[in-house]
């Protein structure tokens, strides 16, 4: 007689994250989105999520402008809205409360933000 399988990783004990990024800008008005990403995730066994916001370097806006130069004016700002700290914050809030809400842990504690690398650099060595 076999002994029964775990039908997903979790339940063999094998601790899963999943990577949810970029955020991009349409998430902090239709937070309904990453709401039912992560009921998905839970529901696929995930306990962990690393999450990032949207890279504004440099070589990453020259391309984006070129994309978004024939998207609508709303669009265009959004993603303008996007590069500054309240959207930033205000994405952080609304990512705290759904993983709040479907028992979901954060890994490094916070949405990484590129703009402060060299603090990334040492959540990744510890």
């Amino acid at each position: 007689m076999s002994a029964a399988r775990p039908s997903s990783f979790n339940e063999a004990i094998i601790a899963t994250h999943a990577f949810v990024g970029p955020l991009l800008s349409h998430f902090a008005t239709q937070p309904e989105l990453l709401d039912d990403l992560f009921g998905q995730l839970v529901e696929a066994g995930v306990g962990e999520v690393l999450m990032e916001h949207i890279n504004f370097k440099r070589y990453i806006r020259e391309r984006m402008d070129q994309v978004l130069a024939d998207e609508p004016e709303q669009v265009r700002e959004a993603y303008l809205q996007a590069w500054t700290k309240q959207h930033r914050e205000q994405l952080d809030a609304i990512v705290a409360e759904l993983l709040d809400r479907h028992g979901l842990r954060l890994r490094f504690e916070e949405v990484v933000h590129y703009d402060d690398n060299h603090a990334l650099r040492a959540r990744l060595a510890s």
